[in-house]
């Protein structure tokens, strides 16, 4: 069983990373703090395999690279053993190297982080990589989310969405088989469903 701590103040970022390790890791028992003092607590009672956080916590100068790196490297020293992924919504260059020098394994913007987007970086991770992702405004795109839709339908939605200028759909659809364990055929099902439903909906975005 996989162990995975989210160290994350905003509520609903924490339950959105919480919510990707649970679809992406099989049989992984998740927790999330709020404070480093919450965070070190579940440390010392229990050993976790993967640690996500954010260096701007509470109690800490969100905008000192000093009081930044002092979280990563408290955190890390209390699980020495886990694979540590800082991201942040303030993320800097120098400071991804910074954090990768104290032992972080990844350092992530939260604007590029669609979802589906963490098992990849996990499996960077997996390879002995250090997985970067810095913010660019320039190349953001729109994430929408439509009620009527089941997870996996909204996702394939979202990565024909995000697919570069050029992918073709059977491409999409191989890309979501690997990461969800399914075939081609079953991805281009979702995707044709959920299509039908916009459309019978009115709300067909462009691209799809």
């Amino acid at each position: 069983m996989h162990r995975a701590l989210v160290v994350e103040d905003q509520n609903l970022m924490r339950l959105a990373l919480m919510a990707e390790l649970r679809a992406g890791l099989r049989d992984c028992y998740v927790a999330g703090a709020q404070t480093l003092p919450m965070a070190k607590q579940l440390l010392d009672q229990d050993q976790f395999d993967l640690v996500i956080t954010d260096p701007g916590l509470p109690g800490f100068d969100p905008t000192s690279r000093h009081d930044r790196l002092h979280v990563v490297e408290t955190i890390i020293e209390a699980a020495p053993g886990a694979a540590h992924l800082v991201v942040t919504g303030s993320d800097d260059e120098d400071e991804a190297l910074a954090c990768r020098l104290l032992g972080a394994r990844a350092y992530i913007c939260k604007t590029g982080l669609s979802q589906g987007e963490l098992p990849l970086v996990l499996k960077q991770i997996d390879r002995g990589e250090f997985s970067i992702q810095l913010s660019d405004l320039d190349t953001a795109k729109l994430d929408l989310r439509f009620p009527t839709l089941t997870p996996r339908e909204d996702e394939i939605l979202a990565m024909m969405m995000h697919r570069n200028t050029g992918t073709k759909r059977r491409a999409v659809f191989q890309e979501m088989a690997t990461k969800a364990g399914i075939n081609a055929a079953s991805a281009e099902r979702y995707y044709k469903q959920a299509r039908a439903k916009l459309l019978k909906l009115g709300r067909l975005p462009e691209g799809l």
